[in-house]
């Protein structure tokens, strides 16, 4: 018999968990290239190493400067004593100072060439910008998107009233893209792909506050100020008319794991700060919060989960009980455990867990907070379960959102 493990409960937005305990795979290694964007500079004796460049020169004497087109060589000019140049490529006997222009490569220039640890930093700023150039953007259009990213796997209703159109190979390379006339106003992503005014994964809180200035304290629509929490999790900022939402894995280095988009147009057209309550969008919660578990357990090394309808019976259930009698347990106020509540539905099962969470706007923001949580996270990484349900529903005066998941692995 597998051995049952304490209930833990997080306040604020508050997340709940029971689990059983099993040893977590450990985490993908560290990228070579994390710190390095594409504002890095990188110096070589005080003076900015460039993308491209192999080296530099001075010059010793006056030396002619040639223009090489079609294998014909041109006269420009001559450079003179002590000026400096920066080499970017070389052919038998010249040097490159760039745009087609060579000089000899003899005693009147002295060449030297930066260390390997110099330009394998600037080999990762060269990555950088050409993973930045890939990576979608707000305002690309629905058919560039589907270029890159193919066609969208799953269409469900998010909290703003528009469509998330989910993409993923298997889980991997996971987006979520909303639009609105087929022009992209909204993103969310745990891709090393996906770069935002140069923040991508894996960067540091402080590399991401020098790209993107203070985090905001609040979000003002009409005459309310919605306080926004910023913490070492979640960190929320506004730029070039954006509202950029950055998250943080506290488990690994408290580097970015993901990031949202929103258009402040978009995030304008939201009352308050839950999205209106439906059954459309109780659906969608659910299902988006599936995906999501996937795409954390994919990136994580791990297969992805299966759909479990009778799971999804219970924990729908516990949530509306929740909601209803505004309570926040594992125990519902039967006495009855997940455990008695999944056996009710029929689950045959050798190992089970069960998380919870309150209060979080979307699906995406608890289960960025479950992911924070040790106990959370360990349930939606386990190697064990093959199975998880999720259910959610909406307190009637508040609209806040109560999420139930149910994991299992059956008979």
């Amino acid at each position: 018999m597998m051995k049952r493990i304490a209930i833990t409960t997080i306040t604020a937005t508050m997340i709940l968990l029971i689990f059983f305990s099993y040893a977590n795979n450990e985490a993908k290694a560290a990228e070579n290239c994390t710190g390095i964007t594409t504002n890095t500079k990188i110096w070589w004796d005080g003076v900015e190493l460039r993308v491209g460049q192999i080296g530099r020169l001075e010059v010793l004497k006056d030396t002619d400067l040639y223009k090489l087109e079609d294998n014909q060589e041109t006269y420009s000019r001559t450079l003179k004593a002590g000026e400096k140049y920066r080499i970017y490529a070389f052919k038998p006997g010249r040097l490159s100072v760039g745009g087609g222009y060579y000089v000899d490569r003899d005693s009147r220039v002295h060449y030297e060439t930066p260390s390997k640890s110099k330009l394998a930093l600037v080999a990762c700023k060269k990555q950088e910008a050409e993973m930045s150039a890939l990576s979608i953007k707000i305002g690309e259009s629905k058919s560039s998107i589907e270029q890159k990213l193919g066609q969208a796997k799953r269409t469900s209703l998010n909290e703003y009233g528009i469509n998330w159109n989910t993409h993923h190979n298997q889980y991997d390379h996971f987006y979520m893209v909303g639009y609105e006339r087929d022009k992209v106003i909204q993103i969310y992503s745990n891709d090393e792909s996906l770069y935002v005014n140069g923040v991508h994964k894996g960067l540091s809180g402080k590399e991401v506050v020098s790209l993107l200035g203070s985090p905001i304290k609040g979000i003002i629509k009409g005459n309310v100020n919605y306080l926004i929490t910023n913490n070492e999790e979640e960190q929320t900022f506004y730029k070039s008319g954006n509202y950029i939402t950055v998250f943080y894995d506290i488990h690994k280095g408290s580097k970015v794991t993901g990031i949202q988009v929103v258009t402040s147009s978009l995030e304008q057209k939201k009352d308050g700060r839950f999205g209106n309550q439906s059954f459309p969008l109780q659906q969608a919660f659910e299902l988006q919060m599936f995906d999501l578990i996937n795409a954390a357990r994919v990136d994580n090394g791990l297969s992805p989960l299966n759909w479990g309808e009778e799971a999804r019976s219970s924990s729908r259930k516990h949530s509306k009980d929740m909601a209803i009698n505004n309570y926040f347990n594992h125990t519902n106020l039967q006495n009855e455990s997940p455990f008695d509540r999944m056996d009710k539905e029929g689950i045959r099962y050798w190992a089970a867990g069960e998380n919870l969470a309150m209060g979080h706007p979307s699906s995406i923001f608890a289960h960025e907070a479950l992911m924070n949580s040790i106990g959370h996270r360990k349930n939606i990484l386990q190697e064990e379960f093959t199975h998880v349900g999720v259910g959610v529903q909406f307190q009637q005066d508040t609209q806040r959102p109560y999420y139930t998941q149910n994991y299992f692995k059956p008979f």
